[in-house]
């Protein structure tokens, strides 16, 4: 009978078990291949063993090269790292997306680094996927957040999976991708459309006019509400984005890298001009040196990091316990389709890449436009109900 030994060999994360054989005609031990299952071990070594006690040497395409041996998620991870840096260096990707996608990788890498890419199978992709979800919803719930949506991450992170695994495919790791098929979470269920009716948004301006922050509260709600801007979009507003002669503002969305320019809100040019004249006689009072032209920022004119605290401790103070400032996105998107606007006009307006994430408030399209109703209404009041002239038409 052929000889043919596992050798187990302990990893920082689990074991390995190693596979050698004696060749028949040399006599010369020789290696086989790795596996990281014991029964899938054994199950090669006797398949392994039917074939030498056969008379027949393993093929090159049965056995793996030591230099091969062992390809780790890890070590796929860093050639897709490398991939995202050629991007980036190109072009082809924003700074805000290279940064993204490797902060989503960071945890995976740490919970796989030297998992053979061969033993993430299918089933394994997915039961990470759904206990990623699982987790994100535990600790929304635990921060009194259930409406947020808990699928998000999990479909990021598989999002960064697919592209590792791409990656392994692509430099002949792996034979098969197990990662490209397997379908995102649905994100549509929990997705957020909590809009603030005009109303509403009268009340949480003249709240947020009344807090220490009012000197520029106000104008980051009114972009919001009224330009549709995210976070990202506000912090990242120059004074040099703003034209009052033309009454223009420019906005620069880095995610997606969309700009668009709207004519200013009577409300937020107001705001604006107030933001302005405050930051000058702040400097001319104290003395302060410009050293940026952030219009959300510090008074030298320096972006502000965030304006999450300043946010949170207004909800908190005033009972807004279910308003996130993303939620003013769907405000401005809601409105202006209430308002009249198309589809198209509103995905142009808030800086959707595609029709297909606009079209998320498409419910609306059958209360934007009352002129056909409004004149089926006057039809009916120019007749009876027996459909002879009322007196009213006959005057």
């Amino acid at each position: 009978m052929a000889t043919v030994t596992i050798a187990t060999r302990s990893l920082k994360k689990g074991k390995a078990y190693v596979i050698h054989f004696n060749n028949p005609e040399t006599g010369k031990k020789e290696y086989h291949k790795t596996l990281r299952r014991k029964d899938l071990a054994q199950e090669e070594a006797n398949r392994l063993r039917t074939l030498l006690d056969s008379g027949r040497l393993p093929t090159k395409d049965t056995r793996q090269p030591k230099q091969q041996c062992l390809p780790t998620f890890g070590q796929a991870a860093l050639l897709c790292q490398a991939e995202w840096d050629r991007k980036l260096g190109e072009g082809k990707i924003s700074n805000a997306s290279h940064s993204g996608y490797g902060y989503l990788l960071a945890p995976i890498i740490k919970e796989w680094a030297h998992t053979l890419l061969h033993d993430l199978d299918e089933d394994t992709i997915r039961d990470y996927r759904i206990r990623v979800a699982e987790q994100t919803k535990a600790k929304l719930v635990a921060r009194g957040e259930e409406g947020k949506n808990c699928n998000v991450l999990a479909n990021r992170r598989l999002f960064v999976i697919k592209q590792v695994f791409a990656q392994a495919k692509r430099h002949g790791l792996i034979d098969k991708d197990v990662a490209k098929s397997i379908p995102y979470l649905s994100e549509k269920d929990s997705e957020r459309k909590k809009a603030q009716k005009p109303i509403e948004v009268d009340a949480l301006l003249e709240i947020a006019a009344q807090r220490r922050a009012k000197h520029y509260m106000v104008l980051a709600i009114l972009l919001a509400v009224e330009h549709g801007c995210s976070t990202q979009e506000i912090l990242a507003l120059k004074s040099s984005d703003i034209d009052l002669d033309e009454n223009r503002i420019t906005f620069h969305r880095t995610k997606n890298g969309v700009t668009r320019s709207h004519q200013i809100m009577p409300r937020t040019r107001n705001a604006l001009i107030a933001r302005f004249e405050h930051v000058t006689q702040y400097r001319k009072k104290r003395g302060v040196k410009a050293k940026g032209n952030s219009v959300i920022g510090h008074m030298d004119g320096t972006p502000f990091k965030s304006i999450d605290t300043a946010w949170s401790n207004l909800c908190k103070d005033h009972d807004f316990n279910d308003l996130h400032f993303h939620d003013h996105r769907h405000t401005y998107c809601t409105n202006v389709l209430l308002s009249g606007s198309t589809l198209k006009e509103t995905n142009v307006m808030i800086g959707h890449k595609t029709l297909r994430m606009t079209d998320r408030y498409s419910h609306l399209e059958g209360v934007m436009d009352s002129t056909p109703q409004d004149r089926l209404a006057a039809r009916y009041a120019m007749t009876g109900t027996d459909g002879t002239p009322s007196e009213a038409a006959d005057t």
